[in-house]
């Protein structure tokens, strides 16, 4: 299972990273971000698409329960940030993308935060609302390398939502509140955040490894 991940995540981004230094050799300042923003992306979903593929196959899944995504949805974004030899490399079948309540109310509370006319966000706002159901920080359970990744993510294709957390609460628990307070329901009892005793579970800090440096290291040991 541990070689799965980093060999799809691989196969997804090698011709897209050789293509994009390429490009931004010649490329003027302007272009260059563009690309460079495409290539982040390409980063984020080939993420996703990994440590997804990899829970697919550990939980006997297909992966579109555990991505959130169906077969068109995720052809569009391989046809548009990979190379169409990628789905082969899959895997797994992509299936059928979860229609459970949960994750419906976030999707649609993610949407429509997104940032208008942006494709991408509508792709990102079901994968974060199926990942965001899994035990990890959110950033490990997309597969990125830390927090800050999570953070860039938000902020350029959910830029209001990503502004209104203004004092740096866990992801997870920022959208569980923001959604609470949509519906007009109080989250918890304690009278400030100052003032609660699981201040550190909605604050603390996010550390750890993530998922495809794990995978790595797996590999590694097992090899050696």
């Amino acid at each position: 299972m541990g070689r799965h991940a980093d060999g799809l995540f691989s196969a997804l981004m090698g011709p897209r990273r050789r293509g994009a230094c390429a490009r931004t050799g010649k490329a003027g300042s302007d272009t260059a971000r563009r690309v460079e923003a495409h290539l982040f992306d390409a980063h984020v979903f080939a993420c996703a698409i990994a440590v997804s593929a990899e829970d697919a196959l550990h939980e006997n899944l297909a992966l579109g329960p555990c991505l959130g995504l169906d077969a068109e949805a995720l052809e569009t974004i391989i046809g548009r940030y990979f190379t169409p030899r990628a789905l082969a490399c899959l895997g797994v079948p992509v299936g059928h993308a979860p229609k459970d309540e949960e994750g419906a109310i976030l999707h649609d509370f993610l949407h429509a935060q997104a940032r208008p006319g942006d494709e991408a966000a509508r792709w990102l706002a079901a994968i974060i609302a199926c990942r965001a159901l899994r035990p990890n920080h959110l950033w490990q359970d997309l597969g990125l390398r830390d927090r800050g990744e999570l953070n860039r993510l938000l902020a350029t294709h959910f830029p209001a939502l990503a502004a209104g957390n203004t004092t740096n609460m866990k992801w997870k628990k920022y959208f569980y509140r923001r959604l609470c307070e949509q519906e007009g329901f109080v989250l918890c009892t304690a009278p400030s955040c100052a003032a609660c005793d699981d201040f550190d579970y909605c604050f603390g800090e996010e550390t750890g490894e993530s998922r495809l440096a794990r995978t790595r290291r797996s590999v590694a040991h097992a090899v050696a």
